[in-house]
Formats: structure tokens, C-alpha cells, sequence
């Protein structure tokens, strides 16, 4: 199991990252929230400091690490105030890195993942489709095989930064359901150009929090054979591979946002004045955020002995029962430390100046997606507690 005390090589990486993180004040991360616009500069410095191509290997340009290396910088980063950053590392060094380091040719690796090490490209997930949600077998975008490559029709929805990326890692039906050797099978994954011919996306006007996020339109939409991830037909599987990764990773960014409401809640408890008193002495206050405290602990202890096992090549499927877990309680422990300091700021909490509503609302969706808090329940009561499939 793994080590309780942080290695060296990690205390590097978290002051490293803080100092970097330093350099960012709170008007740059203010405008970028509101603006629900893409942090360049701060991306841009972590890659030239080899932290977003952390878990690349060092033949593609990366540095050869792994997972748990790279929860330790999404932690520096969502608590020194970049927690809107954070899931830009489970688009872009995740469904872009890790799909390509599993199941990429050659040919991929050696464009792509230097690229995405460098932040010089930009990756968009193209996976969920409005009649389908997670039942993600039940998907209806098209590829039709046409000569040497595909004529892809359908349309996703939540396709998050497509306006600004590179390539979309997309999913499609290669085979119709009557073809297929089961409900998972008939599926491939494709690398497309978002500025190709039959591409078009609106944005999705959201009333909470998020990164801005697309409806995507394919029409007649041509990809070469050259395309394709992995094997044709079995990119379910392919996408499966990652989805522990996506958990470990969403479950890192609820942790760091967790800590950096309840950081600002903290502070404030110790400097606000009521009857003469800190607030931060009333009972009242102190143990929500106490709580908050000890159940953000649990939660990056699970997160942190996922990324371990991942790291460590242990079975799949206990993997995916750590990884699952951390989702699930980090979620729940971010949630009740955004409460705790909504609580804390009081009416003040609703300011932008403060930036605690934008947060609250940013976690409680992280509840909800890339996999629902239900969904993750049904796993592991079927695969962990041999209980009846529920669905």
C-alpha cells in the first residue's frame, strides 16, 4: 500500500507548484471565472514547468510519472486559487494524454503527445448524446465506412472546450446494434479536427458555474482510417480503460476546490468581527468547517491511494472501486466544506469579490458529472457488494 508520508520527489512538486501558483493574484483568477475564460498564462507556465505532461512518458516529452504525481499538482493548483484550472487536466492529459499513451498508434503518440505535454494542444471529450446520457452503449452518431475512412452524422452534448481545442476524442457507432457482438461492442474512438467540414457547436448557456461547455453537430463529417484509436469496434472498452483516471482526477479537483473554500472560510472566520468576537470562536462556525476539514482529509487519502493503484498496475477492478470511491466522497466533502463556508461568509458569500458562490456551484456539478454520484453507487454495490444490477 501506499506510503502515508509524501516522497520527496512530491514536496517538490507542491512547493514548486504553490510558488508558481504565487505569481497568479486573485483579480487574474476573478476575471477568468467570470469570463468562464481559459487560463493561458497559468497553463502555459505549468507546462513549460513539465507539469502538465507529468504523467506523459519522457519519450513523447513528458516527464515519465504518473497519476498520483499528478494529483499533487491539481491539489496545488485548485488551492492556490486555480480550481477553475483543474479540470482542464481530465480534457487534456487524460481523454487526450492517457487515451493516446493506452491506445494510440505510434504515429499519434509521436504528433499528439508532445503537444499536449508542451500545452501547445487542446483536447475536447465528445462522448455523451442527448438520448443516451450514460448509457453510453446506447449512443446514435454515426461512422460509416467509406473507402479508406468514415462519414461520421450524429451530435454530443457537454462537449467542453471544443471552441479552443485541437482534437476531439469521439466516440461513434461503427456498427449498427444488430451487427454488434453485444450492447459495448460496434463502437470506435476517432481523433477529430473540430474546424473540419461538417463541424458545428453552440454553446450551452448555464446558470451555475462551469467551464464553458458545447452542443456538437457532425454532418457528413469525413476522418481517415488513420483516425481511429485503438481497435475498430472496441472503443467502448478503450474509454472504460480511462475512465478510472477520470475519476481519480475529477475526485483530485473536488478535493482542491474543498480546501480552497474552506482556506477562505477559515480566514475570514479569524478576522471577522461580530460583538467583539472573532466569528471564528462560535461553535456555530467551527465545526461545519471542522468536519469539512476531516472529510476532505478521508477524501485525499482515497484519492491519493487510487492514483497508487493505478500507478501500480493493480487489477482493474480495484482500481475502479478506489477510484470510484474517491469521486464519490470527494464530491460529498467538497460539497459540505462550500456549504460550511457559505455559512461562514454569510450574505458576503453571494459576492463575486468573494468567488465562494461561483465554487459552490462549480463542486455541486462536479456531484453530477462526468459520472453521477447515483451511477457510481450502482457500481459498487453490484461489482463490490455482489448486490443485483439496478439498473
Amino acid at each position: 500500500m501506499p506510503e502515508f508520508e509524501e516522497t520527496e520527489e512530491e514536496r517538490m512538486i507542491r512547493n514548486s507548484v504553490s510558488s508558481l501558483m504565487d505569481e497568479y493574484e486573485d483579480d487574474y483568477w476573478r476575471e477568468i471565472e467570470e469570463e468562464r475564460g481559459f487560463p493561458e498564462e497559468v497553463w502555459q507556465d505549468l507546462a513549460d514547468h513539465g507539469y502538465v505532461g507529468i504523467a506523459i512518458p519522457e519519450e513523447y516529452g513528458g516527464e515519465g510519472m504518473g497519476i498520483k504525481e499528478m494529483v499533487t499538482v491539481m491539489e496545488e493548483v485548485g488551492m492556490n486559487g486555480g480550481w477553475s484550472a483543474t479540470v482542464a487536466f481530465v480534457l487534456n492529459p487524460i481523454f487526450g494524454g492517457e487515451t493516446l499513451v493506452a491506445h494510440g498508434t505510434e504515429e499519434q503518440k509521436e504528433q499528439w503527445l508532445p503537444k499536449i505535454a508542451s500545452g501547445d494542444a487542446k483536447w475536447a471529450l465528445g462522448v455523451t448524446e442527448p438520448d443516451a446520457g450514460l448509457n453510453t452503449s446506447n449512443i446514435s452518431t454515426i461512422a460509416e465506412k467509406d473507402g479508406d475512412g468514415y462519414v461520421i452524422n450524429g451530435s454530443k452534448i457537454w462537449t467542453s472546450r471544443v471552441a479552443e481545442a485541437d482534437r476531439i476524442t469521439l466516440l461513434a457507432r461503427t456498427l449498427p446494434p444488430e451487427d454488434a457482438d453485444s450492447p459495448t461492442h460496434g463502437l470506435s474512438i476517432f481523433l477529430v479536427d473540430p474546424d473540419s467540414d461538417g463541424i458545428d457547436y453552440d454553446e450551452i448557456p448555464l446558470d451555475i458555474y462551469f467551464e464553458r461547455t458545447y452542443n456538437l453537430y457532425l454532418d457528413d463529417v469525413r476522418v481517415h482510417e488513420s483516425q481511429i484509436v485503438g481497435t475498430e469496434h472496441q472503443g467502448l472498452y478503450h474509454i472504460f480503460d480511462t475512465l478510472n483516471t477520470e475519476r481519480i482526477t475529477v475526485a483530485a479537483a473536488a478535493v482542491a476546490a474543498g480546501y480552497s473554500a474552506l482556506d477562505q472560510a477559515a480566514d475570514y472566520a479569524n478576522d471577522r468581527e461580530v460583538f467583539g468576537v472573532p466569528i471564528g470562536s462560535h461553535q456555530a462556525i467551527q465545526h461545519p468547517l471542522a468536519d469539512a476539514y476531516a472529510e476532505l482529509e478521508t477524501a485525499k487519502l482515497m484519492t491519493h491511494k487510487a492514483a497508487w493503484m493505478y500507478d501500480n498496475d493493480k487489477p482493474s477492478q480495484e482500481v475502479g472501486a478506489a477510484a470510484n470511491s474517491a469521486k464519490l466522497q470527494a464530491g460529498k466533502a467538497a460539497w459540505n466544506a462550500c456549504e460550511a463556508a457559505m455559512t461562514t461568509f454569510g450574505g458576503m458569500s453571494a459576492s463575486s469579490e468573494i468567488g465562494i458562490a461561483k465554487l459552490w456551484s462549480m463542486v455541486r456539478h462536479l456531484r453530477v458529472a462526468p459520472v453521477s454520484e447515483q451511477m457510481v453507487r450502482n457500481y459498487l454495490a453490484e461489482n463490490e457488494l455482489g448486490l443485483p444490477r439496478s439498473y
